[in-house]
């Protein structure tokens, strides 16, 4: 063999033996080394994976918690309007159911109020109407009045009497009678002279009133005007309370 192929082997032996001790002492580590740095990323991938899915879990959850509040929040608008609304209407009713009230008391205080004035129109007018009875029968007074009165007054004693006695017997004139005209009152009433009083009251005007244990029998001048004013106020009321 010659020196150049011994020199040759020789060079080449020893670059696989360098290679051999390289790849045991270098290339064993690194490629270890680089297979953790795989497994490594492998396992950072996987943890971003889980992270990526856990984002996204969360973003769907925040989604969904969003949707929620944002559902809640519009209820409870609505709620908010409704209440508003039916507190409005309340108002509303409220104040409207005021003023009827209101309104009904303004009418009934003016109602009271011209009853009130028609009542007084018609006092003033009855009172007016009796101070002209009274003068128009003081005028006319005169014995045919005076005797009418007695007819008259007789006339209520026997219907009066017809029920029962009407003694004790007291009767009233505005001016004194005679003895005449008591005794036909006595007749009338059934009674004796000692059971039928006689007294003279001046405010009667005219005419007579008689009391008896049965009743009253007034056929003065002032009853009958009395009585007159007293219907011409009851009409008069009644016909404004009528008109209102």
């Amino acid at each position: 063999m010659s020196a150049t192929w011994a020199t040759f082997l020789f060079e080449a032996a020893n670059f696989l033996l360098l290679a051999i001790l390289l790849a045991w002492a270098f290339f064993r580590p690194v490629r270890a080394a680089i297979e953790r740095r795989q497994s490594e990323v492998l396992e950072d991938r996987r943890a971003a994976g889980h992270a990526r899915e856990e984002a996204e879990r969360l973003e769907e959850a925040a989604r969904t918690a969003r949707a929620s509040l944002e559902d809640s929040l519009a209820r409870l608008r609505e709620s908010q309007r409704r209440d508003a609304e039916r507190e409005r209407q309340d108002l509303l009713q409220e104040a409207a159911e005021r003023v009827q009230r209101e309104r009904r008391s303004f009418e009934e205080e003016l109602l009271a109020l011209r009853r009130t004035e028609a009542r007084a129109g018609a006092r003033d007018t009855a009172r007016a109407a009796r101070d002209i009875l009274v003068r128009i029968l003081t005028e006319i007074r005169g014995p045919d009045l005076e005797q009418a009165l007695v007819r008259r007054t007789c006339e209520q004693l026997e219907r009066l009497g017809s029920d029962g006695a009407l003694a004790p017997v007291i009767v009233e004139s505005a001016t004194p009678m005679d003895s005449l005209a008591l005794s036909t009152i006595a007749e009338a009433a059934h009674v004796s002279s000692a059971e039928l009083k006689h007294r003279v009251t001046p405010e009667l005007v005219g005419g007579l009133r008689v009391l008896t244990a049965r009743g009253l029998v007034d056929v003065s001048v002032a009853g009958i005007a009395d009585r007159a004013s007293q219907a011409l106020a009851a009409r008069l009321e009644g016909k404004d309370e009528v008109d209102a």
